[in-house]
């Protein structure tokens, strides 16, 4: 989706759902783009622990050299989990039972390929309007996020249109959404609910990621929903 729109869309969303970081987007570039961050090849640096520097406009410029982390590698399309990853999870971090059930949600990630060399993140605000945005990551407390919940079935006799799977952060803000691109009815990700990397964002603060043709999508229903009602202003002022 061009960035001018997702702007557009951006600024629409501001009115009716208020964020406790700066919504962010993901898209794709066969170089690095202005003063893009680029992070240390084959150094470890979570993307979470940069975050708030994304918040505050540096672009961070991930690649199958400089991923961040091996897991990231894999999330973001880079490579391929091999065969026998998932100890760390399952030993070190404790977050499954066994082994196999950690060799399991490896095999499961199946992330898309990247369609350039780098995969750039940047908050909305200081996109190139002439970018592709692919991804929108929107950064909310719960009263917010019950509202994005609502919106995301909003126009739809569905009732399933939100997902809150066990994923890492990456996955959640990235891998997920990115994937239901092509769908006919997209479903949004809720996400930071990775115990390691929920250090580095606010405790009160959860993420809710769409790809970005179905976050316009929402925004152009706002007007017309419960969002634009007197009762969901008032709920939402709690969060401000």
């Amino acid at each position: 989706m061009n960035a001018r729109t997702v702007k557009k869309s951006n600024r629409l969303f501001a009115e009716y759902f208020p964020t406790t970081l700066p919504s962010m987007g993901w898209y794709f570039s066969t170089e690095v783009v202005g003063d893009a961050r680029v992070l240390p090849e084959d150094q470890y640096c979570c993307l979470f622990s940069q975050i708030y520097n994304v918040a505050q406009g540096e672009a961070i410029c991930f690649s199958a050299q400089s991923a961040g982390c091996s897991g990231a590698a894999c999330y973001f399309g880079f490579s391929r989990p091999s065969p026998d990853a998932g100890g760390f999870l399952a030993t070190k971090e404790k977050f499954k039972q066994e082994i196999g059930f950690a060799h399991q949600f490896y095999a499961q990630i199946n992330a898309a390929q990247p369609s350039a060399r780098y995969l750039i993140l940047s908050g909305l605000e200081f996109l190139n309007d002439d970018c592709f945005v692919e991804v929108v990551n929107m950064w909310v407390e719960p009263v917010v996020l019950s509202g994005l919940v609502t919106m995301a079935n909003f126009d739809s006799p569905a009732n399933d249109n939100v997902t809150t799977p066990f994923a890492s952060g990456c996955q959640s803000m990235w891998t997920l959404p990115y994937k239901e691109r092509n769908v006919t009815h997209p479903k949004a990700t809720i996400g930071a609910l990775d115990p390691a990397m929920r250090k580095y964002i606010p405790a009160n603060t959860l993420m809710f990621s769409v790809p970005a043709s179905r976050y316009c999508q929402m925004a152009d229903n706002l007007p017309d929903s419960f969002a634009a009602l007197q009762d969901w202003r008032r709920l939402i002022s709690k969060a401000k």
